[in-house]
């Protein structure tokens, strides 16, 4: 399996059956031209994966950096009958916008979808809208878990696997997201293979530091990814 980080929340996940999938890409600047200064973007636009192949299309929850329609209109267009997973108020705004042009699909905690053979199950998040999730995706004979946007809470221990090959998840701190303590106490809980932190470097007023995720573990306890935006690494 290939991943790229697309930024923020975004990830595009490319397997080996030749399947792509993103998730929450926030790949225009919408929030900037909507609200100013205070989401302008920090990390450069990439648009060229705008027009990237995209079988499933992956939607945590309704902020406007996840589910940003400047990125999803220009999916769409280049991706007939792209399958949305997500919580029942995206999917039913998502359906609205585009109809048959997209195949929504409910993805709430609990839920288990099987697409290309790939295996999707929605996990319990706590963040401020109404019904955030995260997910596992099982691919490749991994297994990767993007927790979404979350606060710590005792359910994730219960929700989220132990031992993944990858955990993804948010360290700024700030717009109800763990700060960088609170997501290495998860983590340590967790004892993924590897760890992701995200979520830290769009936006200067909810910006974080992944140094200070990094400082709170010892010296080769923890593998911890941070390659740069849009580079592609092999998982």
């Amino acid at each position: 399996m290939k991943l790229t980080w697309l930024g923020q929340a975004g990830f595009y996940l490319l397997c080996e059956n030749g399947t792509g999938i993103m998730i929450d890409p926030y790949l225009s600047d919408s929030l900037f031209l909507a609200n100013g200064e205070s989401h302008r973007r920090q990390t450069p636009l990439c648009e060229s994966f705008l027009r990237t192949r995209v079988d499933v299309l992956m939607i945590t929850h309704a902020h406007g950096d996840h589910m940003d329609f400047g990125t999803i209109d220009e999916l769409v267009k280049s991706n007939r009958g792209l399958a949305v997973l997500a919580p029942d108020h995206v999917v039913r705004i998502v359906s609205q916008r585009y109809g048959s042009d997209v195949d929504g699909m409910l993805f709430e905690p609990g839920t288990e979808i099987t697409i290309h053979e790939i295996l999707f199950r929605a996990v319990f998040a706590m963040h401020s809208d109404p019904c955030p999730i995260g997910a596992v995706i099982e691919a490749d004979g991994l297994r990767i878990c993007h927790t979404g946007d979350t606060m710590y809470h005792r359910r994730l221990l219960e929700d989220c696997p132990s031992e993944a090959d990858l955990l993804i998840l948010p360290i700024n701190g700030k717009g109800n997201n763990m700060n960088a303590v609170d997501a290495a106490r998860l983590t340590r809980a967790l004892k993924p293979r590897a760890v992701f932190p995200m979520h830290w470097d769009m936006f200067a007023s909810y910006a974080g530091d992944p140094a200070a995720f990094a400082a709170c573990f010892a010296e080769g306890e923890q593998r911890i990814l941070l390659p740069p935006p849009y580079q592609e690494i092999i998982l």
